[in-house]
């Protein structure tokens, strides 16, 4: 360039040589400082423990291609620090001086600290690199001032402190951090068990666990109703399984962290189970996550992130002069739930806060099975008698249709017909794929398990009376669907005859009573001894059947009471069945006679039983409904018509 320059300047007077040749100095100077060197500075990433876990090499890759992404000339070191357990508390800022002796000389030009322990390492030496960037990555707001002196972890109960605060008082800190908040799991349980009288939190002997139990201590002071039990890992596993099995009635625990134990053994996923084993009726809550998919029902908790690409974004828009560049980010929060939980603890979804999150844990295990044989089998050939019996009804109503089109006196009925069928097979699909997953998840999953050689004698026969009442409901299902569609189509044929319904009421009664729950009373209040009218038996049994069933699944304690009422002014007979169960709502007195329609979606059954009596007591020329000044329960009344 410069040769080029004064090639040019032997053409040009002696003042445009000169501006030439320094226009040329300045263009240089200038390139020199756009063109950086391969290398100007070090980002220092401090472990709390292996880099090398799964979420440890995820955020340094993550970062890597972050600070690649926004063209920063930094190199990446990585330190360990192997932190376990608290009883090294002391160790590590030797270790964090150690490590930054190291680095005296190096270019720094950020520290990034992963883990608590690092985290609260770094914010507790009394010398560390000042005006340069630091950021934590797996921490939290709340935390604990590490002791300068030995102590005996045991009986440490330092007061908690907010890491944040501490950060911006000595320099610039910036990062993702996690929040638990305290209260919301507090008013969470409150809503789900009002008479909740004892809190029992669990930690362990980890800096993260005693730095919760710190909050804990302090937020539950503003539920001075409420008697705070500390489960803590530092007193042994023993002591603290034994502190949990002798919980009173109306306490609920509340996991904070369990990883540590006394010695700084690690302790596996499944000891928590193991901890709370002796008090299976005790509601498990989880504030940070932990638990959820094992023993807890759910609980206020972050969605945790790594943060890494937003540190990158931080470093580089400090480096380019952004005043505000570094600052720290909170995790957001969600309400947790395990689907697994929730139905063996009876709570209902709809008593979840609204936008909670409820996963299925057991069915994310048995996802693992699916590739079974055995299980593939089942499942195809199932499948193929459902497409079977699918494609008949398609083929006879599509027949039925031809037919129908082909009368022109009838014409308008047929294609309204043939409209309305198209409509109930698209809902009917729809319902019956739904329906039929169900019992057919449980016969794969558990069919599935089965061939499991670990599997003891009493899990065989658990699975197997899984699957074999999975069987039934699903031969039940099909059975009802047929009924419904022979109901529908016309093909069923009354039998009537002059029957005793004080006789078909008594038979209704000794058939049921084989599946009625223990300490249920069955009361029959006949309007007459004897009454004689024109039905048909069967049919008749079938609704007051069905009926009655339905009121043994509802009803835990009380009694069901069969009735019927000659109203012979009126020309009908009315047969009522009323329990005292939980209910129906009113807006859903209606929707219970639909097809597929369930209160409660956790209780066994097709949602057709009703459908069905509905159908057949219009074909008496009746009707069926549920009473709705009836409070005591639910109460079903089906009239029947006198026929001459």
């Amino acid at each position: 360039m410069r040769t080029e320059t004064l090639h040019i300047g032997r053409r040009l007077r002696a003042g445009a040589l000169f501006l030439a040749l320094l226009a040329a100095c300045a263009f240089s100077v200038r390139a020199e400082r756009e063109t950086p060197p391969e290398r100007q500075g070090t980002v220092l990433i401090i472990a709390s423990y292996n880099p090398d876990t799964r979420r440890m090499s995820n955020f340094i890759s993550e970062f890597e291609k972050g600070i690649d992404r926004e063209k920063l000339p930094f190199d990446i070191v990585i330190e360990d620090m192997g932190c376990k357990s608290l009883s090294e508390a002391p160790l590590w800022r030797k270790q964090m001086g150690d490590i930054f002796r190291r680095y005296e000389r190096a270019d720094l030009r950020a520290v990034i600290l992963l883990g608590q322990e690092a985290w609260a390492t770094y914010l507790s030496c009394d010398r560390f690199p000042h005006d340069i960037p630091f950021f934590g990555g797996f921490v939290s707001r709340n935390g604990i001032r590490l002791p300068h002196e030995e102590i005996d972890v045991t009986r440490w109960t330092p007061p908690t402190v907010d890491m944040i605060a501490l950060a911006d008082s000595l320099g610039k800190g910036g990062g993702l951090l996690n929040e638990y908040d305290v209260g919301k799991n507090i008013r969470l349980i409150r809503s789900l068990y009002p008479d909740v009288e004892n809190i029992a939190f669990v930690s362990d002997n980890t800096y993260g666990g005693v730095s919760l139990q710190a909050l804990v201590k302090t937020e539950m002071k503003k539920f001075p109703d409420l008697n705070l039990v500390l489960v803590d890992a530092r007193e042994g596993e023993a002591q603290a399984a034994a502190r949990i099995s002798a919980l009173p009635h109306n306490s609920v625990l509340l996991i904070g962290t369990w990883r540590v134990g006394q010695g700084g053994q690690y302790l596996l996923f499944g000891s928590i189970a193991s901890l709370v084993a002796n008090n299976a009726a005790l509601p498990v809550f989880s504030l940070s996550g932990s638990g959820i998919g094992n023993v807890a029902l759910g609980g206020y908790v972050p969605i945790y992130e790594n943060g890494a690409a937003e540190i990158a974004a931080q470093i580089a828009r400090h480096y380019r002069g952004k005043s505000d560049a570094v600052h720290f980010d909170l995790s957001p929060l969600q309400y947790t739930f395990d689907a697994r939980k929730l139905r063996e603890f009876g709570i209902a979804e709809y008593k979840l806060p609204n936008g909670s999150t409820v996963v299925d844990s057991m069915e994310a295990e048995l996802e693992k099975y699916k590739t079974y044989i055995s299980a593939g089998i089942i499942a195809f050939v199932v499948l193929v008698l459902l497409l079977a019996f699918i494609y008949y009804l398609y083929y006879r109503n599509n027949r039925l249709k031809n037919v129908l089109q082909n009368r022109e006196a009838e014409l308008i009925r047929a294609k309204e017909n043939a409209e309305e069928s198209d409509r109930l097979k698209s809902a009917f699909l729809a319902n019956m794929s739904h329906e039929i997953r169900t019992p057919l998840n449980a016969i794969v999953g558990f069919s599935t398990l089965l061939g499991d050689d670990s599997l003891s004698a009493e899990e065989r026969n658990e699975y197997n009376t899984i699957v074999s009442k999975n069987s039934e409901m699903l031969l039940t299902l099909i059975s009802d669907i047929l009924d419904i569609s022979r109901l529908e189509t016309g093909q069923v044929q009354f039998n009537y005859a002059e029957e005793n319904i004080y006789d078909v009421c008594q038979q209704v009664l000794h058939t049921t009573s084989h599946n009625r729950k223990p300490g249920l009373e069955c009361i029959f209040k006949p309007g007459r001894e004897s009454y004689r009218m024109k039905t048909d038996a069967m049919r008749l049994s079938q609704i007051l059947i069905n009926l009655l069933t339905n009121a043994n699944k509802f009803t835990e304690t009380g009694s069901i009471t069969l009735a019927f009422e000659v109203q012979e002014d009126q020309g009908r007979v009315l047969f009522s069945v009323a329990d005292t169960g939980c209910g129906i709502p009113p807006e859903k007195q209606r929707k219970v006679f639909d097809r597929f329609e369930k209160l409660n979606e956790f209780k066994q059954g097709t949602g057709l039983g009703l459908a069905i009596c509905r159908q057949i007591a219009r074909m008496f020329g009746g009707d069926i409904w549920v009473d709705p000044d009836y409070t005591g329960g639910a109460r079903f009344v089906f009239s029947h018509p006198i026929l001459p």
